[in-house]
């Protein structure tokens, strides 16, 4: 640093500075513009008095000319004289060319004066010349006026340079320094009283803009330490209430700090522990105090993620309590933890409720192992939860294997390693889906190990999920024939109410996109309907308006006029929008007839799929998927429109339901064109998630679904592939890949009156659009 600069810095004020600055800058221009005023002054005086000096010259050559032409010495002698009055002049000289003589004033001789200037003129009678005329001169005149103005002029600068600086300081203190002060003085108060002042000063200059951030800036602190001291009464108030304590380690220092509640968890007085690491190492149990340490030393190296332990520590009065500690290590730019941050809170009630759930557990354990049948709990996520020791003989697995608590389908891999299920390949534990039954229906079967035991397994869900399963040897009974034809008649009886819960619940199935569609329009009819009623009610109020000005006798041509006006816009919107209403009806009432009766008629293929697709708008748009359908005109099918209707409307369903996850925007699209041999192909594909290619060879089985839980009913699929292969006689195929999405192809006859096909079950359903089922 300069010391120009360090000089600068310790100039104490703002007014010193401005001083500082402003007086060289007004002496300088000052000066400057004087100086070249006073050049320009002194060489236009030196001009004129040079001027005059020509003159003189010029004038008295005249009157030398007739002296000399007369050869009169005393004459010349005396105009020599009278030139020699002017002040300016030091020095005349006449040269008599004629008479060869030279008069010179003064008689001593010109001085020797480096200052001097001199001018001649000849002196000459018509025409001749004479001699000659020389006059050397002084500036000193000039020079002594400037010098008078310079000094009358720096006089009056002067008193202008004292008023400009009074002036500017003047300004300087009403603009800058009496704001400046008050802002100075606010700030010393707040930092040394901390005692927060606004500045009283209000301007729209850039100081006034300043001082207005500045009270801005003091509400905001006032308001965000008022917010502050809230949120610390209330961290207090919430450590208070859950027995907890703040700490803070600095690692660089060693410095350590815990709130006062953490003195009192252990029954001392606030000031009574020192903030140590030392005291509170004295604190822990021994046996802990190790293990405690390694935690920290590990999560300070950045090897655990986080620091959290439960340990012992001593009270004032000699017992143990159990303290939580979790913290975490605040790290600098290179990783270095740099400081320690936590919470101890009391967990002693909550370490006494686990020892007592473990000894409770202990008795439940023995109780258990001492049961005849084998009993396991498995939680939500099928995940075993307790076992006992017959559980593990029933199911012929090691008892230390249930003891590392695997999952169910972990145990049921290790049952079928062991050879368990070699002749029961219709076991329910061998699908997953199955599994996932157990937690929400009580589930009951019988299961023949290999050495001919018979187990019954019976499962029953527990409120919060997951299931209790209990396995009973019952192979005495099972060995009856009564009880094997009672089971039969059972068996054969359970198989007959699962056929007539498939038939209602495919009826069910379509009742339910019936009301799909009875929703869909009713939604969309809502809103032209809605419009007419409200144009016929504007038109009512129109007029009764206008009757009742045309009875009281003022009705005018203006009204009438905005009558007729109004009368025509709300006829047409009226008449619009009943005809939007009745297409809509027209179309509802197609669809929902091919619906309900799968009545065989020809419809035109475009028209009839953007009905299907109109119906199942408000399903659209609640969600945030798109579906474009794209059908050239003129295809004209005879067939059943009703069931065509139902495979579109199940598998757009099934798209939004299945295909998308929660946040994403997937996009539909519905094709159909032209095929050989009279067909026409119909093409829906989704981009959303995929089916997994173990699911492929079952999506089109009854019941088959991932989604049990959440309203799924497996059979929207299985109705679309029964209405494609049986009532409208064509084939269907799906072509799917996890993350590639999942597209649906379907052929089926243009002309159903003239096919002869059988509804028969396929042989196989293919995926990945191979080959048509």
């Amino acid at each position: 640093m300069s010391p120009v600069h360090r000089a600068w810095q310790g100039v104490p004020s703002v007014t010193a500075k401005f001083l500082v600055i402003l007086i060289p800058i007004l002496l300088l221009t000052t000066l400057g513009f004087s100086a070249m005023f006073f050049i320009s002054r002194h060489a236009e005086l030196k001009q004129t008095l040079a001027g005059r000096i020509d003159t003189v010259a010029e004038s008295n050559a005249m009157a030398l000319s007739a002296s000399l032409w007369a050869m009169d010495e005393a004459s010349t002698r005396n105009i020599i004289k009278a030139i020699a009055i002017n002040p300016e002049l030091r020095c005349v000289v006449v040269e008599d060319e004629m008479a060869g003589k030279r008069y010179l004033w003064p008689e001593g001789g010109c001085p020797k004066d480096r200052d001097l200037d001199m001018t001649s003129r000849s002196v000459t009678v018509n025409g001749q010349r004479l001699g000659m005329v020389s006059l050397s001169f002084t500036y000193a005149p000039a020079d002594a006026q400037i010098q008078g103005e310079i000094v009358s002029t720096l006089s009056l600068l002067a008193l202008v340079l004292i008023g400009t600086v009074f002036t500017a300081l003047t300004a300087h203190r009403l603009t800058i320094g009496i704001p400046l002060k008050r802002l100075i003085a606010s700030i010393r108060l707040a930092d040394r009283d901390h005692e927060r002042r606004f500045v009283d000063w209000d301007s729209a200059d850039e100081l006034g803009r300043v001082i207005r951030a500045y009270n801005a800036m003091m509400s905001r602190l006032n308001e965000e330490e008022a917010a502050l001291r809230q949120s610390e009464e209330r961290l207090s108030l919430a450590i208070t209430a859950t027995r907890s304590s703040v700490w803070d380690l600095d690692l660089r220092t060693g410095q350590y700090w815990w709130s006062p509640e953490f003195p009192s968890l252990l029954g001392y007085d606030p000031g009574e522990l020192a903030m140590t690491t030392e005291a509170w190492e004295s604190l822990v149990h021994p046996v802990d105090l190790p293990g405690v340490l390694r935690s920290i030393e590990r999560h300070v190296r950045g090897s655990a993620p986080t620091f959290s332990i439960t340990y012992r520590a001593r009270r004032k009065n000699g017992s143990w309590m159990w303290l939580e500690d979790r913290a975490t290590a605040i790290r600098d730019a290179g990783g270095q933890a740099v400081r320690l941050t936590g919470t101890m809170s009391d967990a002693t009630q909550r370490m006494q409720a686990a020892e007592d759930l473990a000894r409770e557990r202990n008795i439940l354990q023995i109780t258990l192992d001492n049961v005849d049948q084998g009993i396991v709990m498995v939680d939500p996520e099928l995940r075993l939860v307790l076992s006992n020791r017959r559980a593990a003989e029933l199911l012929n697995v090691p008892s230390e294997f249930l003891d590392s608590r695997p999952s169910y389908p972990e145990i049921v891999d290790m049952q079928h390693d062991r050879g368990a299920f070699i002749d029961a390949g219709d076991d329910p534990d061998l699908y997953y889906e199955r599994l996932y039954e157990c937690s929400e229906h009580a589930v009951a079967f019988k299961r023949r190990r290999n050495d001919g035991t018979v187990i019954e397994v019976r499962s029953n869900p527990l409120p919060s999920g997951g299931f209790v399963r209990t396995f009973t040897d019952i192979t005495v009974e099972a060995r009856s024939a009564e009880e094997i034809f009672s089971a039969m008649q059972a068996l054969e009886q359970a198989y007959a109410e699962l056929k007539e819960t498939q038939a209602s619940l495919v009826q069910a199935e379509k009742m339910a996109s019936l009301a799909l569609l009875v929703a869909g329009v009713a939604h969309e009819i809502n809103t032209p309907v809605g419009i007419a009623y409200g144009c016929a009610t504007h038109l009512s109020t129109r007029t009764r308006a206008l009757v009742d000005s045309f009875e009281a006798g003022g009705l005018k041509k203006s009204d009438l006029t905005g009558y007729v006006a109004t009368a025509g816009e709300a006829t047409r919107l009226i008449q619009q929008n009943l005809t939007r209403a009745a297409e809509l009806i027209q179309s509802f009432k197609r669809v929902a007839v091919d619906q309900t009766s799968q009545e065989q008629r020809s419809f035109e293929l475009s028209t009839y799929l953007g009905e299907v697709v109109t119906s199942l708008g408000p399903q659209l748009r609640k969600s945030r998927h798109s579906l474009a359908v794209d059908c050239p005109d003129g295809i004209e099918v005879n067939g059943y429109p009703g069931a065509l209707s139902q495979v579109i409307t199940n598998l757009i369903i099934n798209a939004l339901t299945h295909a998308f996850d929660g946040d994403a925007d997937g996009r539909m699209a519905l094709t159909a064109a032209l095929a050989g041999d009279g067909e026409v192909e119909l093409r829906f594909s989704d981009d959303g998630k995929g089916i997994p290619e173990e699911h492929l060879p079952r999506i089109f089985e009854p019941f088959f679904t991932t989604r049990r839980g959440a309203g799924g009913s497996g059979l929207g699929l299985h109705i679309v592939y029964n209405l494609v292969t049986q009532t409208l006689g064509g084939r269907i195929a799906v072509d799917s890949r996890v993350g590639g999405g999942t597209t649906f192809t379907m052929r089926i006859p243009r002309n159903a009156a003239g096919r002869n096909r059988p509804a028969e079950e396929p042989e196989a359903i293919e995926h990945r659009g191979s080959r048509y089922a």
